[in-house]
């Protein structure tokens, strides 16, 4: 995979497609559809290992099942604490005045929680809401409603973040699309650029802009930064001629609300801050010649990252770090990125090896500049990844190793 030099990054910025895609189940005034953005990638949550972490911050999301006399529309709501949930203001309460409804009575408002197994809806677990709001804003378009008896062993609330949204930040969107099992959109899934703008006509205020795929029915979702595994953003609409997604800020709501507070970070045993985990996002998943991978890596402040690329028939390419954009997200976290608007960019060519690709990095706070250790250590994490464990760590006598990998396709 040759490394090419842009001219001007503008000059090979990559472009959006939006297809369009079904409405809203909500179809508040003014609202657009939701967006595909670059092909439709939100996936069922059942298909990846219970022990990954979006699939832990999962199972604090749920449908919002709205009866009304009318008919039915499902949202998607995530508890933010033992007896509340967040949702959209057009869901509710404004799915009883928009006149394309026509609904004028609320029958039942009900939260279906672990619904992960397509067509198994009657598995999940049901949780009445009160159908009274315990706070709302049209303006920020968010909604808290109050529901009891939630087992939070099970159904664990969300942690909420008030970090201002980052360019090229990878994101994931958990809910409930169509009314469908649980699904996340997580490949390509990341923050526009710019990645905060002003909001559609129709709405007001600014919102946070985002590539990530939805469906009707993903309204009311959180916008999950997977760096901090907090909740950066309430996902709430879309443009189709644009290509991007909207939702507010969860620093605009949290400034608003007198109910919702911050998260804190939650210490280890010991009283010290959870290491961070290493994220690895690729972009896209397939590509041809002459189209380019974008990688983003993030990684604690102390690690310098060996990046590597495995080839079907396991050779290994060194990726000069060189060639990365650094970007420091905070003081204990930093961003490698080349992207589609990076000084340097990642090209198939001809000649590079058809087939599935295993690219990422390895991570350590010493001896990964000495030749032996590294090559020690990539021995460990090639029969790792062999075994399909795509993220962990490996021992060496100097001590341990992290990696994270992710998989492409050269067609």
């Amino acid at each position: 995979m040759p490394i090419v030099a842009r001219l001007t990054a503008a000059a090979c910025a990559a472009l959006l497609s939006a297809a369009p895609l079904v409405a809203g189940p909500v179809p508040v005034d003014g609202f657009q559809t939701e967006v595909s953005v670059t092909g439709y990638n939100n996936e069922p949550i059942n298909t990846y290992s219970e022990n990954a972490d979006f699939r832990k911050l999962g199972r604090g999301v749920g449908m919002l099942q709205i009866v009304h006399d009318a008919g039915q529309n499902p949202c998607t709501a995530f508890l933010v604490d033992e007896k509340h949930l967040l949702t959209n203001h057009h869901c509710i309460p404004g799915v009883l005045t928009d006149p394309r409804i026509g609904a004028t009575k609320l029958i039942s408002l009900t939260w279906v929680a672990g619904f992960l197994e397509p067509g198994r809806a009657d598995e999940a677990q049901r949780f009445v809401v009160k159908p009274d709001p315990v706070e709302t804003s049209a303006e920020l378009d968010y909604t808290i409603l109050e529901v009891e008896g939630v087992p939070t062993d099970l159904f664990p609330p969300l942690p909420l973040s008030d970090h201002e949204a980052t360019e090229g930040m990878p994101y994931w969107i958990i809910g409930h699309p169509l009314g469908k099992s649980q699904h996340i959109s997580r490949e390509g899934c990341r923050a526009a650029r710019p990645p905060i703008g002003p909001a559609p006509e129709f709405q007001g205020g600014v919102r946070l802009r985002h590539l990530c795929d939805t469906l009707g029915g993903n309204s009311g979702s959180p916008i999950i930064d997977s760096s901090s595994r907090q909740v950066i953003g309430l996902h709430n609409s879309g443009i189709e001629k644009i290509g991007v997604n909207f939702g507010i800020p969860m620093a605009l709501i949290l400034a608003n609300s007198k109910v919702l507070k911050v998260t804190p970070p939650t210490p280890t045993p010991d009283g010290k801050p959870r290491p961070l985990p290493l994220i690895m996002s690729l972009f896209p998943k397939e590509l041809g010649v002459g189209q380019e991978l974008s990688v983003v890596a993030d990684v604690p402040e102390t690690c310098t990252p060996a990046f590597v690329d495995i080839s079907p028939n396991r050779k290994l390419t060194p990726i000069p770090l060189e060639i990365f954009e650094k970007v420091e997200l905070s003081k204990i976290q930093t961003r490698y990125q080349v992207t589609a608007t990076s000084t340097y960019g990642l090209e198939i060519q001809e000649e590079d090896e058809k087939g599935p690709h295993t690219i990422g990095y390895l991570c350590s706070s010493t001896n990964l500049d000495d030749a032996a250790q590294l090559k020690a250590a990539l021995r460990q994490v090639v029969a790792a990844l062999g075994q399909g464990q795509m993220d962990g760590s490996v021992t060496l006598d100097s001590g341990t190793v992290n990696y994270s990998f992710g998989t492409y396709v050269v067609k």
